[in-house]
């Protein structure tokens, strides 16, 4: 960590907002925090010209790659959300005909998801994108050894 010094500040420093700033300054902790943030922002563009989100997306791909319905409370274990969220965000994906609910034959309190054809088409779409989208970040950091870039980024707890 550096001291920061506002004499220090340099013209890359110009597009971050003084949140992330306080006494104490890494520049490239900063770095990092805001590729990410522009990594995601791009996901969200070329998704968006999908009809998807990477919120939606992401469920699209824990349906597809179950292949089969999961309860609610399984869905959001897997994307590491809690049950609230998915519960809404699969009420979004059923109006869009993504998703659809079913009853638990072994539960009736229970609620299981299951993609649609129109689900697995719009997924199939968003993995294209999504694809697109890392292969140009990674010809963006080709310079960059990436088994150094992998060790320094898995570092990162």
């Amino acid at each position: 960590m550096w001291i920061y010094n506002i004499a220090e500040r340099s013209a890359l420093d110009t597009d971050r907002t003084w949140l992330y700033y306080s006494c104490m300054y890494d520049p490239i902790a900063i770095a990092l925090v805001h590729a990410a943030h522009r990594v995601e922002a791009r996901l969200e563009e070329a998704l968006a010209g999908v009809g998807l989100s990477i919120a939606k997306f992401e469920a699209l791909s824990v349906l597809v790659s179950q292949d089969r319905p999961i309860s609610l409370s399984e869905l959001a274990e897997k994307l590491t959300c809690v049950r609230s969220n998915v519960t809404q965000l699969v009420d979004r994906l059923e109006a869009d005909g993504l998703v659809k609910r079913a009853d638990d034959p072994a539960d009736r309190r229970a609620v299981r998801a299951e993609v649609t054809a129109l689900g697995r088409k719009r997924h199939a779409a968003g993995a294209k994108v999504v694809h697109a989208v890392l292969q140009e970040v990674a010809k963006e950091l080709s310079a960059v050894d990436p088994l150094v870039l992998k060790r320094a980024l898995d570092a990162v707890q």
